[in-house]
């Protein structure tokens, strides 16, 4: 199997992890296109925004998403931050 062409992570209301993990995966691949999801839309979490601040990525513009908002599209490669989102996207 290759590097793959598009990651998506997924984690429960994509407003921590799959955002932050996100953007350091288009930091460190920018090649791939990455994004991430959440199985219910939660509220932007500021203290993500203050951490990946801190580390000179600026995530406090973005707004949460479902996996339903992606529904028509195809990725490569899905990575689950939660195990409810594991559960969610091997149904």
């Amino acid at each position: 199997m290759g590097v793959p062409g598009s990651v998506l992570f997924v984690c429960r209301h994509n407003a921590i992890r799959s955002p932050m993990a996100a953007a350091l995966a288009r930091a460190t691949f920018p090649a791939i296109y990455s994004r991430s999801a959440g199985i219910e839309v939660g509220q932007a979490d500021p203290f993500a925004a203050a951490v990946m601040d801190e580390l000179g990525f600026d995530i406090s513009g973005r707004r949460p998403r479902s996996i339903a908002e992606l529904a028509d599209t195809g990725f490569d490669l899905v990575v689950t931050l939660a195990p409810e989102a594991h559960h969610h996207v091997l149904d």
